[in-house]
């Protein structure tokens, strides 16, 4: 039975693994959905199924901690840094956020300067702003008026 109650646990450590450290779905959770059904299996052959999904259940209460302790272990390893993105984006270093005066602009309405197929430029409270649309065309010198800012994309509509 010990046998069993290690594949069931490998099983659903192998699934977190997936969900929290791999990208995608394969590498590591269908291998650990796999043993975790021949753990099931095991128990099942020997026993009945209330049996296997005690054991499932055991297994779990068992497996949550020691993969959260396991995965801030990781993380301050020296492999886990390598998995862990550690760049910042800081204005000393010449990132930019947004301009804020991009945010003021919504509800306002301006002239294209040019087409819009959807990305463009328009004259926006006499500042030239680069605008899209959500998809359609418009033609040069139509009155658009702006209804989203996302960040430094400005989302405009014809009039």
């Amino acid at each position: 039975m010990w046998v069993a109650i290690i594949l069931i646990a490998l099983g659903i450590l192998l699934v977190f693994v997936e969900i929290l450290i791999l990208p995608g779905f394969g590498a590591a959770g269908i291998p650990g959905i796999v043993i975790f059904c021949v753990g099931i299996g095991l128990v099942w052959a020997k026993s009945d199924v209330t049996t296997a999904l005690i054991y499932a259940s055991v297994a779990l209460i068992f497996v949550i901690p020691i993969s959260v302790i396991g995965l801030s272990l990781f993380r301050d390893s020296s492999v886990g840094k390598t998995f862990i993105l550690s760049a910042s984006q800081k204005t000393e270093d010449g990132f930019q956020a947004a301009p804020k005066e991009l945010t003021s602009l919504v509800g306002k309405s301006g002239k294209t300067v040019t087409p819009l197929r959807p990305a463009g430029v328009a004259l926006i409270n006499g500042q030239r702003v680069d605008i899209v649309t959500q998809g359609e065309f418009v033609a040069a010198e139509t009155d658009v008026e702006v209804i989203l800012v996302e960040g430094s994309r400005v989302v405009v509509r014809s009039l």
